[in-house]
């Protein structure tokens, strides 16, 4: 199907061929009108660019041709009300939390995306009532709880991952892989660096990233448990890979002691 169309037509021809933009687009949005779009949670110091998966459903949308008079194009636009979208986790389950505004728009991006391969300019509307997206949108928050919702994006990104280690010398070795997937449950707290840090980094405040070890699930390509110098190596990964994204791991080794500083978390998916 051909998408922008550049037209000298007379009125009854032009007529016709807003007719067909519009089936077009309604073809196009049985079949876009669900599926998954991919954020990037960019870290622009480092050159970092974890992303996070969302799936999407577009209940409803006002589809229309136009005519751009400059150049005579026909535009196909599909208008779509904030509140006939359901945005929902990768797995399907129901978001239950508020999303910050910039990741909301991060995840309009790219639906307009999506449409816009086939030349169709997707339009995003205010309605005044209704659930939809506009219920997953976080309210003005303090940077502390801006800076502990990133964390926990940045977490569900890194969650799983894994290092590998090889034995043997340059000619002759064996690469054993360590897979882990980290914990539903842990704990987020926001902390001020030190003045001197402050001046050097510029970057006032930090978070900890609070993990029970003893609830890391880890499998390995051997099938053989972690010795404690590969438990060590993938440690050091861990908060390796956190600390690029301002966030300093601690392990609490098991620990239950009641620590009210710290935002308590739980990823544990809810029912569909």
């Amino acid at each position: 199907m051909s998408g922008l169309t550049t037209i000298k037509l007379s009125s009854e021809d032009l007529k016709k061929e807003q007719e067909r933009q519009r089936k077009r687009g309604r073809l196009i949005f049985k079949t876009l009108k669900k599926g998954k779009v991919k954020v990037e949670l960019y870290n622009t110091e480092l050159n970092l660019n974890p992303d996070i998966t969302f799936q999407y459903q577009i209940h409803d949308a006002h589809i229309r041709s136009i005519v751009d008079y400059t150049n005579g194009d026909v535009i196909c636009v599909m208008d779509c009300y904030y509140d006939d979208i359901d945005i929902l986790n990768e797995d399907g389950s129901e978001i239950t939390e508020k999303l910050p505004l910039w990741l909301v728009g991060g995840i309009e991006v790219q639906l307009e995306k999506k449409f816009d391969k086939f030349n169709i300019e997707l339009r995003f509307m205010r309605q005044s009532d209704g659930g939809g997206k506009k219920s997953v949108v976080m309210e003005e928050v303090s940077e502390d709880q801006k800076m502990i919702h990133k964390s926990k994006l940045i977490y569900r990104a890194l969650r799983k991952g894994k290092v590998e280690i090889r034995y043997g010398n340059a000619k002759s070795y064996v690469t054993k892989t360590i897979n882990w997937t980290l914990p539903d449950k842990f704990k987020l707290r926001v902390k001020s660096h030190y003045h001197h840090i402050v001046q050097k980094l510029g970057i006032e405040k930090y978070v900890i990233l609070v993990l029970d070890s003893q609830n890391i699930n880890i499998t390995t390509s051997d099938g053989t448990p972690i010795t404690h110098n590969e438990n060590f190596s993938m440690v050091m990964k861990i908060n390796e890979q956190f600390k690029k994204h301002n966030i300093t791991v601690y392990w609490s080794g098991g620990s239950s002691l009641p620590d009210p500083e710290s935002t308590q978390i739980d990823l544990t998916p809810k029912s569909k």
